[in-house]
């Protein structure tokens, strides 16, 4: 009997530790440094990231106190949300790459690396409607590969 047990048990181990892989695969590509900052970098542009920040900003009714674009190219967005300070920085790494950190400041020293990271996730949900095929620019979409025959319909 204590073999039925045991072989009902391992389904349920299983399962549990399916679900906590899968929400470790949701998360991937999101980094946190000691200090608190959560960085990720998308494939699209610095101006469609900032736009999907400022929009899944919008959605989660957080109050945008700064948009502004910097001398160097890089673009900071700040707002705030109950007791929250958040700085977002967008970096162009290339003109299809963007790089985003950010960083929350709870109160004077605290930070809330788990809400970071849950808003870069929207910005990445937002990121998918408004750019649907992974992220891709349309124009790296339909170029050939080099030294690939074309196919035939």
């Amino acid at each position: 009997m204590t073999g039925c047990i045991a072989a009902a048990a391992l389904p349920a181990l299983g399962l549990a530790a399916m679900s906590d892989a899968a929400g470790g695969a949701a998360k991937a590509g999101v980094d946190h440094t000691l200090g608190g900052a959560t960085y990720r970098t998308f494939t699209a542009p610095l101006t469609v990231v900032h736009s999907a920040v400022l929009q899944s900003f919008q959605e989660l009714e957080l109050n945008v106190t700064e948009d502004v674009l910097l001398d160097d190219g890089r673009m900071r967005v700040a707002a705030e949300a109950r007791d929250r300070h958040i700085t977002v920085k967008l970096e162009p790494v290339t003109p299809a790459l963007t790089r985003v950190m950010m960083f929350i400041r709870k109160g004077w020293i605290g930070r809330d690396s788990s809400t970071s990271t849950e808003l870069i996730e929207q910005t990445a949900r937002v990121l998918t409607e408004i750019q649907p095929v992974a992220g891709a620019p349309s124009r790296a979409r339909s170029r050939p590969i080099a030294g690939a025959s074309p196919r035939a319909p």
